[in-house]
């Protein structure tokens, strides 16, 4: 795997000398910072139970933006870059396996998407203080949330580089990812309407579930609770979409 270990290197590199990567986080703090600081005068004001905050913080229309957008800006350029700049020519005919590359790839944006939100948790534990709210946080449903968003996120960044590996147009590849990740926060709610009485059978019923991204956030992540169906549907289409990225960049080699 040292080859991996070297794209994610470089990969990692690239993302910390982007403008577009640091453009990203201030917006996102700028917006969350807002956000958190009216949530925070939200329960001072209404003596609300503090120990909900963590919950309303991770429900923030800042929240579903960075999973609706972010992903798809960070792997646009991973392999459509390089087809436009004629770069990948190169990358081909390297000493590395294709699941490699694509391994390293992955890895860099997954971690940096992660340093982006390692902030906000020191942001929670900092309002616990005094002179914010002033009193210990129940840190276990951050947790949960957090590794939630952590395996959501590495999914939609794994259709995020397939995406980007169909195509040497920026952005198309952003706004494939884009929608693939709109559908599947939306879709299962549009299909309950559209379906009505059909969509109570026990098989659609099942299915629309494990699909509902949203709601098993809110009544399982969220709470502190684990749902280890989820862990696998998530690290399920991580790994399927990885073999498509996979399977698109090799066939690119033997075209």
């Amino acid at each position: 795997m040292k080859g991996a270990m070297v794209t994610l290197q470089k990969e990692l590199m690239s993302y910390f000398y982007s403008p577009v990567s640091y453009l990203i986080a201030v917006l996102f703090y700028l917006w969350r910072g807002f956000e958190v600081f009216g949530a925070v005068q939200m329960f001072s004001s209404f003596k609300l139970d503090q120990d909900l905050f963590p919950s309303a913080c991770y429900g923030l229309t800042s929240t579903f933006f960075m999973v609706l957008l972010v992903p798809g800006v960070l792997t646009m350029r991973c392999f459509a870059e390089e087809r436009r700049s004629g770069s990948i020519e190169m990358l081909m005919t390297a000493p590395v396996r294709d699941v490699e590359v694509v391994l390293g790839k992955w890895l860099a944006a997954v971690a940096f998407y992660s340093l982006l939100w390692m902030p906000t948790v020191v942001l929670l534990w900092a309002l616990s203080l005094p002179p914010f709210l002033g009193t210990d946080l129940a840190f276990g449903p951050v947790v949960s949330a957090y590794v939630g968003m952590f395996l959501l996120s590495s999914m939609l960044l794994a259709f995020g580089c397939f995406a980007s590996s169909l195509t040497d147009n920026l952005l198309l590849a952003a706004i494939s990812a884009i929608l693939f990740n709109l559908g599947l926060l939306k879709l299962p709610d549009l299909l309950r309407q559209e379906l009505g009485e059909s969509a109570k059978g026990y098989y659609m019923e099942q299915l629309l579930s494990k699909l509902d991204v949203m709601g098993n956030f809110a009544q399982w992540w969220a709470r502190g609770l684990v749902d280890t169906s989820q862990i696998w549907f998530y690290a399920g289409g991580t790994m399927f979409f990885l073999f498509l990225t996979t399977l698109s960049f090799s066939a690119r080699r033997v075209a």
